[in-house]
């Protein structure tokens, strides 16, 4: 039982007012800062052995959600709901703003693998890690994919299914695979 071996740890986030499950998996306790009433699903993985976590206040993560730092760091701003079975990883940073919505589903992948050469194998070859930014008051919907260096600007709307490669402007709603601006918030 996590709760037993690092008291310190639970009653720190239990005087912010963090609830969080007592089914949910914490690694690098050290390395995790949850702000006043933020959640954490059950069943939910968050690893922080090497990297850094934040939560913001009311901050939301669903059951299943998996959250690993990989040496880079992971913000995750106020009020911002993370829904089920998503996958954040932080190798190049990662930072979402706040009063995001993030459907099921949706992967956050700041890392992409260097796969020029033939004569190396992929795995040998590294990767580059721009990280990711998203703006405060972005909706991804269901199964979004957002890959390295993007940018997603306040405001947007990223449709179900979409891959997002290049980055998306404010208040724009992007679509498709990969995804492209079909129009704007506000009817602009």
């Amino acid at each position: 039982m996590i709760f037993l071996r690092h008291p310190l740890f639970w009653l720190r986030a239990f005087r912010c007012g963090a609830r969080l499950s007592s089914s949910a998996v914490i690694r690098g306790h050290g390395n995790i800062a949850f702000g006043p009433q933020c959640r954490v699903g059950r069943q939910s993985e968050l690893n922080a052995s090497s990297g850094r976590l934040s939560l913001g206040e009311k901050a939301t993560l669903g059951p299943f959600v998996v959250v690993e730092a990989r040496g880079g760091e992971i913000r995750i701003g106020a009020r911002t709901t993370v829904g089920p079975f998503c996958m954040l990883n932080g190798q190049g940073g990662l930072e979402i703003g706040s009063d995001c919505l993030i459907a099921s589903h949706v992967v956050f992948i700041p890392e992409n693998h260097v796969f020029e050469r033939a004569d190396v194998t992929i795995r040998e070859q590294g990767g580059t890690r721009k990280g990711i930014r998203i703006g405060d008051d972005v909706w991804l919907a269901t199964g979004a994919v957002v890959l390295d260096g993007v940018s997603i600007g306040r405001g947007a709307v990223i449709g179900a299914g979409a891959v997002v490669t290049k980055d998306v402007p404010a208040y724009a709603i992007a679509v498709g695979v990969p995804a492209r601006v079909i129009g704007r918030r506000g009817g602009e």
